[in-house]
Order: C-alpha cells, then structure tokens, then sequence
C-alpha cells in the first residue's frame, strides 16, 4: 500500500504543478529556475525525485525520465523528427500503392479494400507529422532561445533549427506535382488523395514554414545584435576592473578615455582630393587656386590680395589658338601606330614610350589619360587595340590592384 500511496501523491504532484512542469519543459530547456515563486513547486518535485541538480546555486533540472513522459504527452519528440518520419511514411506509401495495383489488376477486391484503408491511415500519418513538422517551429520562436544563457551557444542553436528548417523545406519541395499525378495516375482513389488531400497540406505546411523560418532569421539578427552589445559592454567592465578611477558616461565619451579594445578601427587608405566635377567643391577649388597663384607671385608668403568673386569671358572677342597638348599628340601618334598596324607583331609598352619622348610626366597621369584616350575611340578603331596591364595586389586592400604598366599591340586574329 506503501508504494501505491507514493505513486498516487507524485501523479497529483504532477497534476498540482502542471503548468510550471510544462513550462520548463517546452521553454526553458527543462530547467526550473530558482526563486521564491518556485519555491513549492522545487521541493515537492525534489522529495518525488523528479528534479536534479550538481552545484546549490544552480537550476534543478527535470529528470529524464519525466522528460520521456513529456516528449511523449505533448509529441515534440515525434514532431523533432518529424521530417524522418514522413520520409519513411511516403517509402511505406509507395510499397502499397505497387500492392494497390497488384490486388486490382488481379480482381482481389478484399485486398483492395484492406490496402485502401491502410493507405488513407499511412496518408493520414502524413499529413498530421507534416503538420507537427512546421508546428514545433513555433516552441522556438516564442522561446527566443532564451533558455540558453551562453550568447555564442544561443546563435549556434538558432542556426541549427533554422538549417533543420531548411532540410524540411526540401523534403516538402520533393513532393513534386508531375511526380503525384504520375503516381495516381486515372485511378480515382489515388487521384482524390494525391491531388487534393496531400497538396493541400504541403501547401499550408510551406506557408508555415516560409514563415517560421523568417521569424528565426530575425531572431538570428537580435542576437547577433545581443552579442555585439554585450562585446561591448564587457569592454567597458573588464576595463573598469583595471582602472576602478574610470566612470564611463556618455555625455563625455572621448575616444582618448575610451577602453583600447573599443577604440581601435581597421586602416583604411584614402586620400581626399576635389571634384572637378561636384560644383559643391566649387568654393574649395577656388580657394585653392588663389593660393597656388598668390604663392606663385609672392614667394614671402605675405597676405594674399582679395580674390575676384566673379570672372566674365568675351564669348564675341577675338579668341587665340590654344596651343597642341604634347602628351595628347605623343597619344595619337601610338594610337595610330597600333591601328595602321605600323608595329607589325611587335608591340608598345606605354612607360617606355613615355620616357622615351622626353615629356616630365608622372606614370600614373600617362596611363589613365591613354586609357581614356582608347576607350574614346570609335569601336572599329577600339576592337583593333589589345591592351594588357601590368599590376601588383595593394598590400592593405588586399581586393584592389595597382596598374604598373601597359602594353599596347594590334588585335591580329592571326596572332591569336
């Protein structure tokens, strides 16, 4: 009677503390937290041995054996697998459709009847595990994952519900439709189950899932949020701990008071020049071009006299001839060499060109300004110009390259 009395006063334990059982079970990992509301709940699960727990500062856990009754009672653990089980499902549907067949190519109308049954109940088991499948999503999207108190542990489980997610959407798309209708064929029986009933319920399951697995990403994106936020102030913590005179405050936030690990940014190279271009640079340009003329005229460095504010042009006088560019003219005469084919198979590099015409020009001014003298070509004259470049990786940004050289020759079909 000893024994009967304990198992009557743990099934009502279980009944009395239902809800905070179930509570631990399908959101906080199985764990019942310590604190004064959980107090009863804590010590009649303990005397029942159904909790269990290493440290006294830790949460109790609920024992493995009241988590099988669980997994059994609410169906995660068949709705955690369910992605297995419809697969097996449809291997054993498909064997009694090829025992359908049989039976109603042989006139055995007792067999089909059976057969028939067993596939309505196999088709059942489907439908419902591919409902489950989709359903057990929702346990994680209204839990946050916040059962897991470890941030990097938290985003690993994320990722691996959303991948399972992801494996579950393939079994779905499986499911093909030519496949189905192949597979019923003019059969009526298997017409009304594989192209009504079956696609319906795949149908809302990837609704479902589309769903669900859009609320996982954006609970991925929080807490990848989380983490960088908590990088952030275990930055400012673990600096106060060495320096206890730091009182972090955002109204005088200076970078040169703020900890070494927040204050450091990755090199960047760039170099800021004006655009000859953006008429918002227009007062800097001009700016500058009033100090390159007054150094130029005053070598003492004395205050510039003030700058014109407006500039008018004769647009109806007499205008003088502008002078050949050199650097233009040294351009057109290789351009031309290589179009008339007057190099035969040889070729021009553009750095000893350059330095053989005797022009003081920097390398990288002759080389962009040939290459936008070739793109200007007509296309006729552009097609017979093979261009190769010389270059060397940047060795900060390792994605760009410096053009070091060019070498021009004439796009031969007979050379190739």
């Amino acid at each position: 009677m000893a024994r009967t009395h304990d198992a009557q006063s743990t099934l009502r334990a279980l009944a009395t503390y239902g809800d905070a059982i179930l509570e631990a079970h399908l959101n906080r990992g199985n764990r019942i937290a310590l604190n004064d509301d959980n107090v009863g709940v804590l010590e009649t699960l303990e005397h029942h041995r159904l909790v269990w727990r290493l440290g006294d500062t830790e949460d109790l856990q609920l024992k493995n054996v009241l988590v099988r009754l669980l997994d059994h009672i609410t169906e995660s653990e068949r709705r955690r697998f369910a992605s297995a089980q419809v697969d097996r499902l449809w291997s054993d549907l498909n064997r009694l459709f090829v025992d359908y067949r049989e039976a109603k190519k042989r006139a055995a109308f007792t067999d089909k009847l059976r057969i028939e049954s067993e596939i309505k109940e196999c088709l059942s088991e489907i439908i419902e595990d591919i409902r489950n499948a989709t359903d057990t999503f929702s346990s994680y999207i209204s839990s946050g994952f916040s059962y897991i108190t470890d941030m990097d542990l938290r985003i690993r489980k994320n990722h691996e519900v959303i991948e399972r997610a992801g494996q579950l959407n393939s079994l779905f798309e499986s499911f093909n439709t030519q496949d189905l209708a192949d597979q019923a064929g003019n059969d009526p029986f298997l017409k009304r189950l594989l192209l009504k009933y079956l696609p319906a319920a795949l149908e809302q399951g990837q609704k479902n899932l589309s769903y669900a697995l859009n609320q996982l990403r954006l609970t991925l994106v929080r807490l990848r949020e989380d983490q960088r936020l908590s990088k952030l102030v275990g930055g400012f913590e673990s600096y106060f701990a060495n320096n206890r005179g730091y009182i972090p405050s955002i109204d005088d936030l200076d970078l040169g008071h703020c900890p070494a690990p927040l204050n450091k940014v990755a090199p960047f190279a760039i170099i800021a020049r004006g655009d000859i271009y953006d008429p918002t640079d227009d007062e800097d340009l001009i700016v500058l071009a009033q100090t390159a003329r007054t150094l130029g005229a005053d070598p003492q460095g004395t205050e510039p006299t003030a700058a014109l504010q407006t500039v008018e042009f004769d647009v109806v006088g007499a205008s003088d001839l502008e002078e050949e560019d050199p650097v233009d003219e040294l351009i057109e005469q290789l351009v031309q060499f290589v179009v008339d084919g007057d190099i035969g198979d040889g070729e021009i590099d553009a750095l000893e060109a350059l330095s053989g015409s005797g022009l003081t020009l920097d390398a990288a001014t002759w080389l962009s300004t040939l290459e936008a003298q070739i793109n200007s070509l007509a296309p006729n004259d552009q097609r017979q110009i093979a261009v190769e470049y010389k270059s060397q990786l940047d060795p900060l940004c390792t994605d760009n390259l410096y053009i070091t050289g060019m070498t021009l020759r004439r796009n031969n079909e007979s050379r190739i």
